[in-house]
């Protein structure tokens, strides 16, 4: 054991900035974690190719020139030390800082200047849709692990029916210790609510937009030091998993971080499964930048142009509203998230390609925990790019996708020829309205869907901050089945004990695996059979696509999960 003046000697070694360089058989790991669930620590690059693999090791919060800020679990930091990377600990960004509470029992308005109780945060969130209940709803997606609740707040004109309206999906601090995200979303819930027919602008806003805000992604780093303090939040959650590295990846498989689905990230998966967000934002704290996709590999996003034009409206928004000096670094404010460093397990990346849904990830302010009295300033400096940001996604090729003979909503896959990649196409949602994002061009749109003829409309041209309107109607394909519907295949989604078990209808001939890439993986004879087993165990995680021959000549395709 440590005495207390070896501790204190430590403590100024830590502070006075000189590296502890130490072998992984010379450090004490009980000491080190005695007292915290996570370590802060930073470390100097020999090149860049080294993120890469320690990325996937540790929670990388930000790179400075060569030098890299980490977080770390016991588990990843002892991973860390067998790198033999010189490194320093330090404290933890939220290091002597005692938060001012707003008191709720004292009765006193709140001014948006402190910070809030766990108590007084549900409140305040149900008080929305108690004050507004015409256009505002607030429900429970789920429950942390230490039972505190995921709330989201849903916004619209016409709340409890759905409507040709694009959604929109703002979520904050993912990262329990970046403390200013949640307040600006809760305040933006209140902005929207409050001036809902007073202001053109928000009034434009929630007419044509289903608008969906959850504050507070992580609400166990929050309170880490109990309900009544955000003093202590930490980075991860209560299990010690970075939340936005938890999610499926797009290259390193279901499971990047080697964790377990944390039940926070299966409630963000659910409801981003349950709804057709079109764009949605991440909101962080640590520095002044809006990262888009991608996070895990070189490879540009299909719509990078796209992305870059509203990446820096988001900035020069900011920066018109704010003192010299804000989110005016890197590309004037911008930044592609592999160029800046890569991430596996990120929630951007998980919902731009496993929910056709364009996320940027916004970092609002340098320091993670702000003085409440600057919280109102940080406000001024984003909400209006907050409010241009929400309003792209009523920008694009937009429409509703029809059966040619009935004249009901299919759910058919929009894809831009010739320029999507990556799973950058879009699905119409339940009503067959589709909403398409894109940078000022001239397109040609394929509409398609299992058992109808597809159609593409050539020549399309559209212009920066132009929604343009394409309906179209598909004719069915004549499957010469018993229904002249499609077959109703069923098959558990994602695969399940590694076996994909496939029940149809009509006797299944043949099955072929592809690739999301469409590259042909494997084929299964099935001598005619209603039921197909295929041992997924030789795939790797990720999404794959099954086509169905069956005996009567015809065809159908699916998409599944392997995990």
């Amino acid at each position: 054991m440590f005495t207390k003046a070896k501790i204190f000697l430590s403590f100024l070694i830590v502070l006075s900035g000189f590296s502890i360089a130490q072998e992984a058989a010379q450090i004490d790991l009980n000491e080190v974690f005695a007292n915290r669930t996570e370590q802060y620590f930073r470390f100097s690059l020999e090149s860049k190719d080294q993120i890469e693999n320690l990325s996937k090791l540790i929670s990388i919060d930000k790179i400075e020139s060569n030098t890299v800020f980490a977080y770390a679990n016991r588990a990843e930091f002892e991973t860390f030390l067998q790198q033999n990377i010189h490194y320093q600990l330090l404290n933890q960004p939220n290091y002597l800082f005692e938060a001012e509470m707003y008191n709720s029992g004292l009765k006193q308005t709140y001014a948006w200047d402190q910070y809030l109780t766990y108590t007084d945060y549900v409140n305040r969130m149900y008080q929305f849709a108690n004050d507004y209940p015409s256009i505002c709803q607030v429900f429970s997606i789920g429950q942390s692990v230490n039972g505190r609740e995921l709330l989201v707040a849903k916004i619209s004109d016409n709340i409890s029916t759905k409507e040709d309206e694009p959604q929109f999906f703002y979520s904050g601090q993912i990262h329990g210790d970046e403390l200013v995200t949640s307040i600006l979303m809760l305040r933006l819930i209140d902005y929207l609510t409050a001036n809902y027919n007073t202001d053109n602008q928000v009034t434009e806003l929630v007419n044509n937009i289903e608008i969906w805000i959850n504050p507070l992604a992580n609400p166990d780093g929050l309170y880490a030091g109990g309900n009544t303090t955000v003093t202590g939040a930490i980075r991860y959650n209560a299990n010690s998993v970075d939340l936005n590295r938890n999610f499926p990846d797009p290259q390193d498989g279901s499971h990047p971080d080697g964790k377990s689905w944390q039940i926070e990230t299966q409630a963000f998966m659910n409801i981003a499964a349950a709804q057709n967000f079109v764009i949605s934002a991440n909101t962080h704290a640590g520095t002044t930048v809006v990262n888009y996709p991608w996070d895990t590999w070189t490879t540009r996003h299909a719509d990078d142009n796209w992305w870059q034009l509203v990446s820096h409206e988001y900035a020069d928004t900011a920066q018109f509203y704010s003192p010299s000096g804000y989110m005016e670094s890197f590309n004037d404010g911008i930044t592609n998230g592999y160029d800046w460093y890569t991430i596996s397990g990120g929630r951007q990346d998980y919902m731009n390609y496993f929910q056709n849904c364009r996320e940027v990830t916004i970092e609002q302010s340098v320091q993670k925990f702000l003085p409440a009295s600057e919280l109102p300033a940080y406000w001024d400096y984003n909400r209006q790019a907050m409010l241009n940001y929400l309003k792209q996604v009523t920008f694009g090729f937009r429409g509703k996708i029809t059966d040619f003979d009935s004249g009901l909503a299919i759910e058919a896959k929009v894809e831009i020829e010739n320029h999507d990649n990556n799973n950058s196409f879009v699905f119409a949602n339940s009503l067959g309205n589709y909403y398409r994002p894109i940078k000022a061009g001239t397109y040609n749109l394929i509409f398609s869907a299992e058992g109808y003829q597809s159609k593409t409309i050539l020549n399309e041209s559209i212009l920066d901050y132009q929604s343009k309107i394409i309906d179209v109607s598909l004719q069915k394909l004549d499957l010469s089945i018993d229904s002249p519907d499609k077959p109703i295949i069923e098959f558990s989604n994602p695969v399940q004990n590694s076996v994909l078990r496939i029940i149809s209808p009509v006797q299944i001939h043949k099955m072929t695996v592809f690739s999301i890439l469409g590259q042909a993986i494997q084929t299964v004879e099935n001598e005619d059979q209603f039921e197909l087993v295929l041992n997924t165990q030789n795939l790797t995680s990720g999404l794959y696509i099954f086509v169905l021959q069956f005996s009567n000549g015809k065809a159908s395709t699916h998409r599944f999960l392997v995990p």
